[in-house]
């Protein structure tokens, strides 16, 4: 039986799922790894007319995708700060028994791929194009400090080093990993901020920081921005939706105000550009947690919502994160065995043979990597405590 976070929030110490939630999950990570196979197939150069080519630049980036994930963890922290009593040396024991083996297994296998990168950047006929560019200067940049890269990628430490000391620290050997020393940070300060949130001063001290951290942001994008006081605004997106969410669910909760939350999302969307796709994902994604009634919106949100609880779906989100990391060595491996059997290979080739066959290789990795490591990290975590 799906346990539904929306139904009520829980009282003891076990947390609940939400179930609509992980098969976002698994959408957001399957974007990523097929924008990822359209980029090294030499499809980053938006291929569609008109103002197609702006949806084309959206999907084939998958930034949306990540700044969706960057705020499903300002809402899951939350959600398991606000429901967990557990100490600060216990929270981090768990975090790190969730992400760092699967990450840990998938930086090795990205270590040993790293070296096959120069073989594609040379033999692939579509070599001059502007991601290849992007992925030699990022290869230029890993040899020439490889000890260093590799050292900061195991602290997670790797999203505070400024360009000025270790250029392109967020970008090298593990690229999808730049989100990762994003979570890890958040990890660090997330008690503080859940605290923090919850009086005038500490939002003032909050809001001021991520002020800073945006206008002064410039010595950490290296390449992608993987600083926390820029990035704390989605987070805050995060949070401030898990504390709707506990509103709703309290005794006094307004009755209307989980359609009228959905809604005014919605058109904060189509009024600001500020990461609007991201937004748009999440006003969709939570409104299928929080909306009930059955207003045309509700009926819509409906049909989301069992969309994103069908089994397939369901299964995709519980792979999500070593999927969202193990997908860029599979296709750096996949090209280099494609093009050292056929070395004069075509882009649309290419493209086909890694959405026919790495793709389903990639899910059968994941699925690996989460029933050897995973599973049993996160339980021995939970076991420790």
């Amino acid at each position: 039986m799906l346990r539904r976070m929306s139904d009520a929030p829980p009282s003891g110490a076990k947390l609940a799922r939400v179930d609509e939630f992980d098969g976002m999950r698994g959408l957001l990570a399957l974007w990523v790894a097929l924008s990822h196979i359209l980029a090294w197939s030499g499809f980053w150069e938006n291929p569609l007319p008109g103002r197609l080519a702006g949806v084309w630049e959206v999907f084939v980036s998958a930034t949306p995708a990540v700044d969706t994930f960057i705020i499903l963890s300002g809402f899951a922290i939350s959600f398991l700060l606000h429901h967990r009593r557990e100490s600060y040396l216990s929270f981090m024991r768990g975090r790190c028994f969730r992400i760092y083996p699967v990450y840990l297994s998938c930086l090795a296998f990205a270590i040993g791929t790293s070296f096959l990168v120069p073989f594609i950047l040379k033999t692939a006929v579509w070599k001059d194009t502007i991601y290849f560019e992007w992925i030699e200067a990022l290869a230029a940049q890993e040899s020439s400090a490889f000890g260093s890269h590799v050292f900061w990628h195991l602290t997670l430490l790797n999203g505070l080093v400024p360009k000025s000391i270790l250029p392109g620290a967020t970008g090298t050997l593990l690229t999808p990993a730049w989100s990762i020393t994003l979570e890890w940070q958040y990890y660090l300060v997330a008690p503080l901020l859940a605290r923090g949130v919850r009086s005038s001063v500490g939002l003032l001290g909050i809001g001021l920081i991520a002020w800073l951290g945006i206008r002064y942001s410039g010595p950490w994008q290296n390449p992608q921005l993987s600083f926390l006081p820029a990035q704390l605004p989605l987070f805050l997106v995060g949070i401030a939706s898990y504390h709707l969410y506990s509103a709703r669910s309290g005794p006094g909760g307004f009755r209307h105000l989980p359609s009228l939350a959905a809604a005014a999302l919605l058109v904060v969307v189509l009024l600001c550009p500020w990461h609007a796709v991201a937004l748009a994902a999440w006003a969709v994604g939570f409104g299928c947690v929080i909306i009930r009634g059955d207003d045309p919106l509700a009926r819509l949100l409906g049909l989301v919502r069992s969309a994103l609880l069908h089994p397939a779906l369901q299964h995709l989100g519980r792979i999500s994160f070593p999927l969202y990391l193990v997908h860029w060595p599979v296709i750096t491996l996949a090209l280099f065995a494609m093009l050292r059997i056929k070395p004069d290979l075509s882009g649309p080739a290419a493209l086909a043979i890694l959405t026919a066959i790495t793709l389903p290789a990639m899910l059968v990795a994941a699925e690996i990597i989460h029933r050897l490591i995973e599973k049993p990290a996160m339980n021995l975590g939970r076991k420790r405590k």
